[in-house]
């Protein structure tokens, strides 16, 4: 499966406050797809474009949580956003992280 990235990724981010390159994003995908990294994924739906996309919770390496939000185009995962989790879902997040430790 290749990584890749929406072209305005990096300003998307910076604009959000995410504290990520692209090069960070491609290494925690790549280490959630070799089952280094947990993250909790939810697939999705959009009936108006008919994409099927996916909604990976995670931590980055300092432990902030994140959603990386794609677009399944298989064999390929197109990243379309990244952005901090607000403070309910970073609680349920936690919680689920309990869970699945």
């Amino acid at each position: 499966m290749a990584i890749k990235l929406y072209f305005a990724l990096a300003q998307m981010m910076a604009n959000n406050g995410i504290d990520l390159t692209p090069a960070d994003v491609r290494e925690l995908m790549r280490r959630w797809l070799a089952g280094l990294r947990p993250a909790w994924g939810e697939p999705a739906f959009d009936p108006a474009t008919g994409w099927l996309m996916f909604q990976l919770w995670m931590r980055t390496d300092d432990g902030s949580p994140v959603q990386i939000t794609g677009r399944v185009t298989p064999p390929d995962f197109y990243v379309t956003d990244v952005r901090s989790l607000t403070e309910n879902e970073a609680a349920e997040f936690a919680q689920w992280e309990a869970r699945n430790d």
